[in-house]
């Protein structure tokens, strides 16, 4: 018999650790909240612990494993042993647990698992990890990343994927049911400003990511320094922290922008906010993304966005809604940012339609129903036991 009557649990295995905080703001925390809530069962979650200690964390009805991770054969290793120690609370008449992916190397763990021969598999596949380019790594990166995305999906019980030309290019290699769900965003925490915002949340322009090479902070000082001779005390923001963080900073200073780029490191979602919004406009220049959520929650606090020209951008950056710019174009990014600076009118209306296109779209609430609907799809499609 085919139902989903009933709760139904579910088990997330991620290859990327959560905050060390687990903070009850935490968006995969809330996530994960969210979907337990509106599915009826247990939430449980495999994760690197990163920089936080190895071990259990309860969040009724979450329940976080974090595993020590040295590296990515490491972390298969670890995940799966920690599928293996999952106390098994899912004998008949219970419903089998949906396994959730958040990544294709999470995904090959579940795959490559003797958990994965007694329940569902759902994977979730963002990015350009089907036909990755030049800036995922070398040919071998690449070939393997490529073989083991369309491994999973083709393996999975069910995929779903962030963006409409991933739902395309997925369908074209597995039977396998595919849903497009994008990114999500609290749409009523991340919200325009009451009113005018001054001090030293005031800023020109915001740039939030990992101070990484694919993160491209070079090309936006180099522009920033054009910007700065025509508005000498434009300020722009950078929030994250990196391997980079050392060779931006001396960039910073040879092009004496000392007084007009901040580099804050990372930051809490509370502390984030407020500078969000007492930005001008946000910067995304990722040489290769996919739905990145700093230009959506950028777009839902009203900000004009000026992103870099890739197929992921363009999907959620609407027209009139930002500018998008060729990645490594100096003087390109230069004209956007001084045109978005430039006419306050216009990056208002920018900022109004990126804010209803997110509402729209990319809701919090919205799309956890959707992913609840999914999960129980998943679920559906395996017989309930009987008792």
């Amino acid at each position: 018999m085919t139902t989903t009557e009933g709760p139904i649990d579910v088990v997330l295995v991620a290859s990327s650790p959560w905050s060390a905080e687990l903070s009850d703001d935490d968006l995969n925390l809330r996530t994960a909240h969210a979907l337990a809530e509106r599915l009826g069962g247990r939430y449980d979650v495999i994760v690197p612990a990163g920089v936080a200690r190895p071990g259990r964390i309860d969040r009724d009805p979450v329940h976080v494993h974090r595993v020590e991770v040295r590296s990515r054969p490491g972390f298969l290793l670890a995940a799966q042993r920690a599928l293996r120690e999952l106390r098994d609370p899912w004998a008949p008449p219970r419903r089998p647990p949906v396994v959730v992916s958040s990544d294709p190397l999470a995904a090959l763990a579940v795959e490559s698992s003797r958990f994965r021969h007694r329940y569902p598999h759902l994977v979730h596949i963002q990015g350009e990890v089907l036909t990755p380019g030049p800036r995922y790594g070398g040919p071998v990166k690449r070939w393997t990343l490529s073989a083991a995305s369309r491994f999973v999906v083709r393996r999975a019980s069910a995929v779903r994927v962030a963006s409409r030309s991933l739902e395309n290019a997925v369908a074209r290699i597995t039977h396998r049911p595919v849903t497009f769900i994008g990114n999500r965003v609290d749409t009523r925490v991340f919200r325009p400003a009451d009113g005018p915002v001054t001090g030293p949340d005031r800023s020109d322009a915001i740039m939030i990511g990992g101070l990484h090479p694919a993160k491209n902070h070079r090309t936006v000082v180099h522009a920033w320094a054009r910007v700065v001779r025509s508005r000498p005390d434009a300020v722009l923001t950078i929030i994250g922290d990196g391997p980079r963080r050392s060779a931006l900073e001396a960039l910073i200073n040879c092009l004496g922008l000392t007084a007009n780029v901040r580099l804050l490191g990372r930051m809490s979602q509370a502390g984030l906010l407020p500078l969000l919004r007492g930005a001008r406009c946000l910067v995304h220049a990722a040489l290769t993304d996919g739905q990145p959520r700093a230009v959506l929650e950028g777009m839902a606090c009203g900000l004009p966005v000026v992103c870099s020209d890739l197929p992921g951008h363009r999907e959620i950056v609407p027209p009139g809604a930002g500018l998008l710019v060729p990645a490594e174009d100096i003087a390109a990014w230069t004209g956007a940012l001084t045109t978005v600076l430039g006419d306050p009118e216009r990056a208002a209306a920018m900022g109004r339609a990126g804010r209803a296109y997110v509402v729209e779209h990319h809701d919090f609430e919205a799309n956890a129903d959707r992913m609840a609907e999914l999960i129980r799809r998943v679920a559906a499609a395996v017989p309930q036991p009987v008792s």
